[in-house]
């Protein structure tokens, strides 16, 4: 295969669509424009608040070598270099957990070694750097065909597990506040979990605001949207209501641009990483694969991901020349003193959705764009708005974020930020097939059927319950021992992005040995089939899928006390419920329209 020829053919691809990314849509009308300037706010929260939260977790781990001007800077500027060189400009990148986590391991390294971390950091990005260049040089991502939901759905779940065990982390670590003593220095450990459990609580109903019955859709998209980032807001107004001691609760503390440890001596990197020993260059060539092995699957997911069928994208994707712009992303970053950057999810899609608008039928049989899809039945008539306007938009919002922001975020207690991570962590578990098997093998076989009640996965009819526990049970094992190698083995824990890796071969040559190609089919779809409410399958609808039992047998009947939970409408007023019959129906409605009559 010839060397780069990937990267040749997206350029010719892309390169005829170029000047309409800038062009083509904003002189659409007013439907685009306001299509695209909604994104552009929408995209900018979604990006600066994660890396605002990383920036304070990398602050913690490399004790204030980086931090959340690094994480600003670095979404910023290559966020800008994506949106302007990128060829797919949909693609949002910036820091992400992964990296955070490695960046610790490193720091952890350099000190136990004396190196100094920054430039020793950089030359780690150079490594990756290279490696991601020969590998964009290869055409590697030919073979992202191969990555299937049986990988991505476990590398979802370890993302999401580790932000929950940092959100826990932080929250410990409020009781020792080092400013305060004593009596104060529980008192800020008690009240910063009282503040991280009404940010939980309210970001999370904020985030269910489309389907409230208050308020009109307008109103119920921006507390959607938005709700997480306006209640930061919300909750640090509250924190400042405990009175006595102004250093309780802890709050973030970000310098201003002009006097943090990255203009003061990160951007000289460049010049500090000649003074490195060619030992600890070499030794940081092992880190720098492992960051290419996960950039290369992270961002080539988030990319596919970005640009999936569902939202209707008509230009060519680019995967092998972004594939080598993220090289030299990488090379930049290290060079300026910067955390690497790439694709991120849930961003990548979310700024893909964010610009889809729904066709509507005017009464002449024309098409006229208007409002952002809400609901599956609108996906036949979508229309994404293909642009790099957004993206330069949310970019330099980021990097105004990080000259002026400061002062806001000083205001915001340090324990939001621990809660936010929960509510990332709770809000990447729906959709995710993984956790949705979970709960369907340990539920009760009397529950099971309110799975099949309303639209649900084919494979709950299509495949034997028995394989669905293995399946299952396979991915939680793996889960299990990648989360245990990179938080219980030391410095091996760096390797968990090889491991993630290693999934892809693993479903390809081992699982089919085990599982029967239609039931992998329907287990690990890259496109979930769904069967709407009720149960279609004959042999299921007996009771039975294949040999097992997936439905409870009529000899299997609750217990009193569960029918009566069922049927009791509240216990204070001991009101009970009753589902009618069609005859009963019919006679109550002709009752009515007698009535009425």
């Amino acid at each position: 295969m010839m060397i780069g020829k990937g990267i040749i053919k997206d350029l010719r691809a892309r390169s005829g669509h170029y000047l309409s990314d800038w062009t083509g849509e904003a002189s659409k009308g007013k439907q685009a424009l306001t299509r695209i300037a909604a994104a552009s706010v929408y995209i900018f929260f979604a990006s600066a608040v994660p890396a605002i939260a990383f920036g304070q977790q990398l602050k913690k781990y490399t004790k204030d070598e980086m931090g959340i001007v690094h994480t600003l800077a670095a979404t910023g500027i290559t966020g800008c270099m994506q949106a302007v060189l990128g060829g797919q400009p949909l693609l949002i990148v910036g820091v992400a957990e992964p990296i955070v986590i490695i960046y610790h391991f490193l720091y952890e390294y350099a000190k136990d070694n004396s190196i100094p971390f920054v430039p020793w950091s950089g030359w780690v990005c150079v490594w990756a750097s290279i490696t991601l260049f020969i590998l964009a040089l290869g055409n590697a991502a030919n073979f992202i065909e191969k990555f299937t939901r049986f990988s991505g759905e476990i590398f979802g779940l370890i993302i999401a597990v580790l932000f929950l065990q940092q959100s826990i982390k932080g929250l410990v670590d409020e009781f020792d506040y080092d400013k305060v003593s004593g009596s104060w220095a529980t008192l800020n450990g008690v009240f910063g979990l009282l503040l991280a459990f009404v940010y939980i609580y309210l970001s999370t109903m904020m985030s269910g605001a489309r389907k409230w019955r208050i308020g009109n859709s307008a109103i119920r998209a921006i507390l959607a949207d938005y709700g997480s980032a306006i209640m930061i807001v919300v909750v640090s107004a509250l924190s400042f209501c405990l009175k006595g001691n102004g250093d309780v609760p802890q709050r973030m503390k970000v310098l201003a641009p002009t006097k943090s440890s990255w203009l003061k001596h990160g951007i000289y990197v460049a010049d500090d990483m000649a003074d490195i020993a060619t030992g600890d260059i070499l030794a940081a060539i092992i880190p720098g694969i492992v960051i290419a092995v996960l950039f290369y699957f992270d961002h080539s997911v988030s990319s596919m991901l970005a640009q999936q069928h569902e939202f209707k994208v008509k230009k060519p994707s680019a995967y092998h020349y972004d594939l080598l712009l993220i090289s030299a992303m990488t090379m930049i970053c290290g060079m300026l003193g910067l955390p690497p950057v790439n694709g991120v999810l849930p961003q990548a899609p979310l700024h893909t959705r964010s610009l889809c608008s729904k066709l509507k039928k005017e009464k002449k049989g024309k098409d006229a764009e208007s409002g952002e899809v809400t609901s599956e039945s609108d996906e036949g008539s979508l229309v994404c708005h293909e642009t790099r306007i957004s993206n330069l938009v949310q970019s330099c919002m980021c990097l105004l974020c990080m000259l002026i922001g400061y002062e806001f975020l000083n205001n915001v207690p340090t324990s939001i930020i621990w809660a936010f991570f929960t509510f990332m962590s709770l809000e990447s578990l729906p959709g995710n097939q993984l956790f949705d098997r979970v709960q369907i093998v340990i539920s009760d076989k009397k529950r099971r059927k309110q799975f099949l009640n309303t639209h649900h996965a084919l494979y709950l009819e299509s495949v034997r319950f028995s394989k669905i526990v293995q399946f299952t049970a396979i991915q939680v094992i793996l889960l299990l021992g990648i989360w245990a190698i990179t938080v219980w083995t030391g410095l091996i824990g760096i390797s968990f992005p090889l491991w993630i890796m290693a999934l892809v071969p693993f479903r390809l040559y081992v699982l089919p040995k085990y599982f029967t190609e239609s039931e992998l089919n329907d287990l690990d779809s890259s496109e979930v089939e769904e069967l709407p409410a009720g149960i279609h399958n004959p042999a299921l609808a007996g009771k039975t899928n294949g040999k097992e039992s997936f439905l409870a047998d009529d000899s299997d009947s609750d217990s009193a006390q569960s029918v009566l939970d069922d049927g009791t409408e509240s216990y204070r007023t001991m009101g009970f419920k009753k589902t009618l019959t069609e005859e009963e129906i019919k006679k109550r409605f002709s009752q009515a329209q007698g009535n009425t009559l």
